[in-house]
């Protein structure tokens, strides 16, 4: 692409909070008042959460931290906005033991028993371990599918 082409590169639009929260509420239940403090963006199919400040007007790779990824339905959050905001969920919770945990933690899928997913609605899901959240999963009649990002993931033993 050449220097003077009219198309406009990072570009990030500014969101209402309001938007962003509802979202966030009517998948997990988080409320708005977690959201408070921050700033929201969008950049082509992601939105991005920064601390309440006014930014400079540059033309920007990235900024703060990517919180949803909206390219498909549903939209799916982030591993590292659930382990921010995630806490703060009260529904499509799931909660592992330490072996579940170290299955997940390595980006495999597992079957989860009904005590460990209660009330979930197919879908993304906060797991969670010993009240710690350990990111996004994907959630289906029983099958967690962890959604680690592989550069995040645990390595099994012996390899």
């Amino acid at each position: 692409m050449s220097q003077r082409s009219p198309r406009v590169r990072n570009v990030f639009l500014p969101l209402e909070l309001a938007a962003v929260a509802e979202l966030w509420d009517s998948r997990f239940g988080i409320p708005v008042e977690a959201f408070s403090g921050y700033r929201f963006f969008k950049k082509a199919n992601s939105i991005w959460a920064i601390s309440d400040v006014e930014l400079p007007r540059l033309s920007y790779e990235a900024i703060g931290m990517r919180i949803m990824n909206c390219k498909d339905r549903p939209w799916k959050p982030t591993t590292a906005a659930l382990q921010v905001f995630g806490k703060y969920a009260a529904r499509n919770l799931v909660h592992l033991d330490a072996d579940s945990a170290r299955i997940f933690l390595g980006g495999k899928s597992q079957e989860v028993g009904e005590a460990a997913a209660m009330e979930c609605e197919p879908g993304y899901v906060v797991v969670f371990y010993r009240g710690e959240v350990l990111g996004c999963g994907l959630y289906s009649h029983g099958l967690l599918v962890s959604q680690i990002p592989k550069e995040r993931r645990l390595a099994s033993r012996g390899e």
